[in-house]
């Protein structure tokens, strides 16, 4: 116990020495707190308090940065950073990173929102880091704009509060899946939609899309479901409307397993198509026929917003 306190003693005072240091508000009101102890602590009890004190410090010293990111990404092999031996795939995370290093000349690992798969877009991806930094908001969103390459692009920058983690606070995420229906496709948007020749009946993918609102077990649309704890989420919303030869497929859930956005587009594109009817499609919800996943194309997904609130 003693040199538990007098590690804390050391500590505190070098931490006191520097009159700038702006987290000694909040450290005196957490001793203030706790100013008097119940009898009978422990050194395990001092030993977490040291814990928490310094990870207070440490945070008051930080600020917790939020940026709202668009991405294209065809040329990346998804969001994630990928840790595969012998494999040199670049994705969204590792350029965003690099463009961080080069600001404030430190290796900064981000928190973000969704993991999009290879050839997913995004025009509402949330990320946010930790740094100590005085740089103004509006500077560290021209400077990463600089760094980084033209087909990602930090919209927004702000500070959030110390605890926001922009995965674990996000309530729920929404997905735009693009469909251009007609005979001829163009180039001009192949790269952001899929083309569907066939006509497609949009009261029957309503009809069965509505079957799939609310909390409920997703494995069917998931791949490789067996590494989930749970494949249970709340799809929240989903809807499907048209304009002209475009279809778009809103989908919002509270989370999403991998590939279960695309399956599930897949899943309403072969109802609307004729290729399932709705018998079937009711059959296969129900786990009551067989069904083979087959994703549709990754082009056509898009992340359009992550809901906090």
């Amino acid at each position: 116990m003693k040199n538990y306190a007098r590690l804390l003693g050391l500590a505190l005072a070098g931490f006191f020495q520097n009159p700038a240091n702006h987290a000694r508000k909040s450290f005196l009101t957490c001793c203030s707190k706790t100013a008097n102890p119940p009898p009978g602590i422990t050194i395990h009890d001092l030993a977490y308090n040291f814990r928490v004190i310094f990870a207070i410090i440490n945070n008051d010293m930080q600020k917790n940065i939020c940026l709202k990111v668009e991405y294209l990404g065809t040329n990346y092999y998804g969001f994630q950073l990928q840790d595969k031996v012998g494999k040199r795939e670049i994705t969204v995370q590792e350029v965003i990173e690099k463009a961080i290093r080069k600001l404030f000349k430190q290796k900064i690992r981000i928190a973000y929102a969704s993991r999009t798969d290879r050839g997913v877009h995004a025009s509402g991806q949330v990320v946010n880091f930790k740094v100590d930094t005085n740089i103004p908001l509006k500077n560290i969103k021209n400077a990463l704009n600089t760094f980084l390459p033209d087909d990602v692009s930090v919209k927004k920058v702000k500070i959030v509060q110390p605890d926001f983690h922009s995965r674990f606070c996000a309530k729920s995420k929404i997905y735009r899946y693009s469909i251009l229906n007609k005979n001829e496709p163009t180039v001009f948007l192949s790269g952001f939609s899929w083309h569907i020749e066939k006509p497609l009946d949009i009261s029957k993918m309503l009809h069965i899309s509505k079957k799939l609102k609310g909390a409920k077990d997703f494995s069917l649309f998931a791949k490789e479901a067996g590494t989930y704890k749970t494949c249970i989420r709340d799809l929240k919303n989903i809807s499907i409307k048209k304009s002209k030869d475009f279809l778009c497929v809103h989908i919002e859930a509270s989370g999403f397993l991998r590939n279960m956005a695309r399956n599930i587009v897949s899943f309403l594109v072969k109802v609307g198509s004729g290729e399932l009817n709705l018998k079937e499609a009711g059959q296969i919800l129900n786990k009551k026929k067989a069904y083979h996943n087959c994703p549709a194309p990754s082009r056509g997904l898009c992340l359009i917003k992550v809901k906090y609130a």
